[in-house]
This record gives structure tokens, C-alpha cells and sequence, in this order.
């Protein structure tokens, strides 16, 4: 049944409104959109606020705890704007009947940053840049470093961002290990990559990159322990979540110098305080958390959430429903 009344949907999302405009357009024509837009993550205060009144939520990545929801007695849909949805208690949602769906369409964008913050931290093209910059351009010793050809890249987590990483990284010449908590063989084959045990990609690999999903289980799970099993000399790159990071390890690890450098979109608080001490680092490259954020990927992400946001209000299944279970009982099945 189509809802009765025009919705009411709150927007906390940030993505550039110029990108998102058609989507937008979109998302008026089926509900009253409120915006709200700090450029940033809303703060727990900020959602106290406006969740509220609100029957749907396309969101970003801010924390929704059971004690909120209980503050959103109108919610039907929370949509992430992005794949992820670790900050969402998914199983709270569903016992109150709030359906939780996300937007797989930013790994292609997020695998190609991988790709590229793995590139300039081996090679070294922040340091080679602010040599020239610093009129070191004879300094040939200072710019000596691997070809990335030959090297041994680990993959922690085999899902959409993993294989797509894999599929570049195997291009490049790279051999691939894969470490994934469930059988992958066959999909790791496909692609000319090679499954391990954890310990051995660690041992193995000369590039270690991170891409598994964040969640209670594997919350801190990156500690002094693996950083030890490491290959001396090797590198570690994080664009999937800060969270599951011991930075504190991840520091130790490169002032010892177990490795040589490190690459990371996310951290474990974001955005960081002044001075964090791994951002005063040569051998740390840090970007904002926009490994999938290209025009590209907000454009198709937003798209894919504004399509689900239709789906629930005029009573079909959304496509990319994180709790499935919930859709029998869900608020928006009693309208």
C-alpha cells in the first residue's frame, strides 16, 4: 500500500548538492525533504534534534544506537548514501520495525584510491614532490624505492572493494594473497589471486591492505599482534575503517620501522585532533575519508538511496535491504 500522506525525509547526508541535484528533484516529488547539512557527520545532539518526526532518513555515516531510535517513533527507513553501515545497530532497527538499507556503488571509486594511495606510498611521489619543491632534485638516493611490478599485495576482506582492488592490483603485476573469513576460492581464482591463512598473508605480502567490514567482532582487530607478524619493511594501507586500527600500534610499527610506510582515508576518531601524531609523519599519507566519494560514485550512490527511499513508500521491497527480516513487520508495512 503507497503511503497515505507525503513523507517526511530527512537528509543528513553532505554530498555536493550540485552533484545530487537530480536526485534531489527526485526526492521532492515524494516527500517533504528536510535538510540538514554540516558538511560532516551530524553529532549524536544534532540527530537528537531532527530525527524526530522524521518517516525517512537518507543518511551518512553517523551512529544510530537503539536509545536514538527510540527518539524516531515515525522512522521507517534509515538509506546510507554509501555501503557501509556499521554505525547503524541493525538488529535495534529491525526490532522496532525500521528498515536499514545501504548503496553499493562506491567500490570501484574507493578500490581505485586504494590503488593510488598504494602507488604514491611506494614510489614515494609525496616525498619526491616536496623534494623538487625543496630544490632536491639531485638527491637520486632519496628517491630509491621498488617498482610496485613484482610486489606481493594482502587483501584483508574479499567483498566488492577487495576484488576490485585485486583486479587492478593483478594488472599492475602484482601477485595477490586474500585472507576473507568465508570461502573465496573460487572468486580469488577467477581473478588470478591466491587465498591464505591471515598469518600468511601478513608474513608474505609486502603491501597489506585492509578492506573488512567493521563490526563488533573486528573492532580494534589490527593490533601491535598482526602489525608484528608483518614483513620488515612493509606497507600498510586503510580505506575501509579507522575503528578497526590500533593507531597507537600502527605508530610503534612505523617508528621501529616494521614498516616502511603507511596510507589511510580513515581514522579511528574523524576528523582527527590537532598535532595526531601520525599525521605529522613522512612516511603516512592521510586523506579525509573520500575514498568513495568521486561525482561519480555520490551521484550513483545517492541515485541508488533516493530509489529505495521510493521502494518503501510505495510498497516494495528495497533492492539493497541490510535487514531483510524486518520487512514483514516493518512500520511502513502497518501504513
Amino acid at each position: 500500500m503507497p503511503h497515505r500522506q507525503r513523507p517526511n525525509i530527512l537528509l543528513t547526508s553532505f554530498y555536493e548538492r550540485p552533484v545530487i541535484a537530480e536526485g534531489l528533484e527526485r526526492l521532492a516529488t515524494l516527500g517533504e525533504v528536510r535538510e540538514v547539512n554540516r558538511g560532516r557527520n551530524l553529532t549524536r545532539q544534532e540527530l537528537l534534534e531532527c530525527l524526530p518526526g522524521a518517516d525517512a532518513c537518507i543518511a551518512a555515516d553517523e551512529k544510530y544506537d537503539a536509545a536514538l531510535l527510540d527518539t524516531a517513533d515515525k522512522l521507517t527507513l534509515i538509506a546510507r548514501e554509501g555501503t557501509g553501515y556499521d554505525g547503524i545497530d541493525v538488529q535495534a532497527a529491525t526490532d522496532r520495525g525500521i528498515l536499514v538499507t545501504n548503496a553499493p556503488a562506491v567500490h570501484e571509486a574507493t578500490a581505485n584510491l586504494t590503488i593510488g594511495l598504494l602507488i604514491a606510498l611506494v614510489r614515494r611521489i609525496l616525498v619526491c614532490d616536496r623534494g623538487v619543491r625543496e630544490d632536491l632534485w639531485t638527491r637520486r638516493d632519496h628517491w630509491l624505492c621498488p617498482d610496485v611490478t613484482g610486489l606481493t599485495l594482502g587483501i584483508l576482506g574479499f567483498g566488492q572493494v577487495g576484488r576490485a582492488v585485486a583486479r587492478r592490483a593483478v594488472a599492475m603485476g602484482m601477485k595477490v594473497l586474500v585472507y576473507n573469513r568465508s570461502d573465496v576460492t573460487a572468486a580469488a581464482a577467477d581473478l588470478g589471486a591466491a587465498v591464505s591463512s591471515l598469518d600468511d598473508v601478513l608474513t608474505d605480502s609486502d603491501v597489506v591492505s585492509l578492506h573488512i567490514r567493521h563490526s563488533r567482532e573486528t573492532d580494534g582487530m589490527f593490533d601491535a599482534r598482526l602489525f608484528a607478524k608483518m614483513k620488515k619493511g612493509a606497507y600498510f594501507i586503510n580505506t575501509a575503517r579507522g575503528g578497526m586500527v590500533d593507531e597507537s600500534a600502527l605508530l610503534d610499527a612505523l617508528t621501529s620501522g616494521r614498516l616502511t610506510g603507511a596510507a589511510v582515508d580513515v581514522l579511528a576518531q574523524e576528523p582527527p585532533d590537532t598535532g595526531h601524531p601520525l599525521l605529522v609523519m613522512d612516511n603516512v599519507i592521510c586523506t579525509p575519508h573520500v575514498a568513495g566519494e568521486t561525482t561519480t560514485s555520490m551521484r550513483e550512490a545517492f541515485d541508488l538511496a533516493v530509489e529505495q527511499v521510493f521502494d518503501c513508500f510505495e510498497g516494495r521491497k528495497p533492492q539493497h535491504l541490510v535487514n531483510p527480516e524486518a520487512w514483514d513487520k516493518a512500520r511502513i508495512r502497518a501504513l
